[in-house]
């Protein structure tokens, strides 16, 4: 397969996972590579005995930015299916399409968001056991 046909392949993918779970897929693949290196980086270092650092500032806002884009994709897929019908024109296929795309763009949020908060927990449980044992 030559580059510019693996190019074009992973364009194709990206497009239907975009297709699937709306537009704000894009923001939210950026916050969980943050949030799982994060995650990866400190499973390793307490595999490895390594001391953990403190939470970043920016898992917080990262954390509540999943939510609100999951939330907001749900908003807006259900717009995209109900907006300009009227109750004469209303196809099921097209509606349960779009609510699906919502449904999926809240679970892809609540999930990103789920492993941020439980590696601030990890973190904070860390520091605690690190300052009762000194």
């Amino acid at each position: 397969m030559s580059a510019a046909e693996l190019l074009h392949a992973g364009a194709g993918g990206f497009a239907l996972a975009v297709d699937a779970v709306g537009w704000v897929l894009v923001p939210q693949v950026v916050l969980a590579i943050a949030i799982l290196s994060l995650a990866l980086q400190q499973l390793a270092g307490r595999l490895a005995g390594i001391a953990i650092p403190e939470t970043p500032p920016w898992l917080d806002p990262a954390v509540e930015s999943a939510l609100l884009l999951g939330l907001l994709g749900t908003i807006s897929g259900m717009v995209s299916g109900f907006v300009g019908l009227s109750p004469e024109e209303l196809e099921p296929g097209p509606l349960v399409y779009s609510l699906g795309t919502a449904l999926r763009s809240s679970f892809v949020g609540f999930l990103i968001a789920l492993v941020g908060v439980w590696t601030k927990a990890r973190t904070g449980a860390a520091d605690r056991a690190e300052l009762e044992t000194a």
